[in-house]
């Protein structure tokens, strides 16, 4: 029961932080594993129920998982007006490691280029 009600409290700082960084409207459509939230009419982010994670929308129904903003108890470090980490916070310090991890491990995908030999 106590963190359902702590939920109820990160989300509702959340929506009001939204909309103090310049959004009109903003609507949460509740669901059974994200809860939606709707800025001016377009869904911009998804909230994980289990872990409060904050995540980028692909489509109105779609979530994107490498595209997350942390999670609901750190909505402070984030500059929602501009898009981006408040520099100098652990939030900014974690998404900087994690896009780093992720240019680490990337490998281009598709079939390599034929290289013709003797070819003018």
């Amino acid at each position: 029961m106590e963190t359902a009600i702590r939920y109820t409290e990160l989300m509702n700082a959340f929506v009001n932080t939204l909309l103090t960084s310049g959004y009109k409207t903003v609507e949460v459509l509740r669901g059974r594993r994200f809860d939606r939230l709707v800025l001016d009419e377009a869904v911009h982010y998804f909230v994980d129920t289990t872990s409060w994670t904050i995540y980028g929308a692909k489509s109105g129904t779609q979530y994107n998982p490498r595209r997350e903003y942390g999670n609901l108890a750190r909505v402070d470090e984030y500059d929602w007006q501009n898009n981006c980490a408040k520099p100098g916070t652990t939030l900014a310090a974690y998404l900087e490691q994690r896009e780093n991890d992720i240019a680490s491990n990337y490998k281009k995908r598709g079939r390599p280029r034929k290289v013709l030999v003797g070819a003018p």
